[in-house]
């Protein structure tokens, strides 16, 4: 095949990836709108949230460790029996706990998160110094702020526990909202550029 057949065939396999990825932009942007909006209701609500999220996650840690638990006496005669089963008791156990308790589970994990900001925030703090690398300034003002995050969470932690890890999840739903929203538009200016018409969009 000819460069000329090569990159005919590329353009021709581009536009009708694009024409099929613009068809659907107004169901990205609408899937980003509602991201956006649920993220703004879980953040204006971030007790619920929380609970709700805790809740979930030890439906999930149950769920694991039954599976773990069932797998290790399944495949009981390998050397790891003993390893998959304490692993499947303990993630048994921690779910239990999350689901008696929502609010000790939203306590250790907003503990656990705060530990990590703060191991997180020194590394990135410190190393960005000793290294200077290009634009590390940047990076030690990601590391001053993760620090700052942290230390706040570990300080106020009884009442950081209630709202932080809600906030968290409805903030992180706002910003894929966003990115969706920025994709849609980015696809529909990219088509529009490059002159992709109703006719590419239906034979795509």
């Amino acid at each position: 095949m000819s460069n000329t057949n090569f990159f005919d065939t590329a353009r021709v396999r581009f536009r009708g990836g694009l024409a099929d990825l613009d068809r659907k932009w107004g169901w990205y942007f609408a899937l980003g709108a509602l991201l956006i909006v649920l993220g703004a209701v879980a953040s204006g609500m971030a007790v619920t949230t929380t609970i709700f999220s805790v809740v979930v996650l030890g439906w999930i840690l149950l769920g694991a460790g039954v599976s773990l638990a069932v797998l290790s006496f399944i495949t009981g005669k390998w050397s790891g029996f003993l390893l998959t089963l304490a692993a499947g008791v303990l993630s048994g156990i921690a779910g239990i706990t999350m689901l008696r308790s929502p609010l000790s589970g939203a306590v250790a994990i907003t503990l656990m998160v705060g530990t990590i900001l703060v191991a997180v925030g020194i590394f990135r703090s410190v190393a960005s110094i000793v290294m200077q690398f290009p634009s590390w300034g940047w990076s030690l003002f990601s590391g001053i702020v993760s620090l700052a995050l942290g230390v706040l969470l570990l300080r106020d932690w009884q009442s950081a526990s209630l709202w932080f890890l809600g906030f968290y999840v409805g903030i992180d739903l706002m910003i894929h909202g966003f990115s969706w929203i920025m994709f849609s538009l980015g696809i529909h200016n990219l088509a529009r550029r490059m002159e992709i018409t109703d006719a590419d969009q239906r034979a795509a």
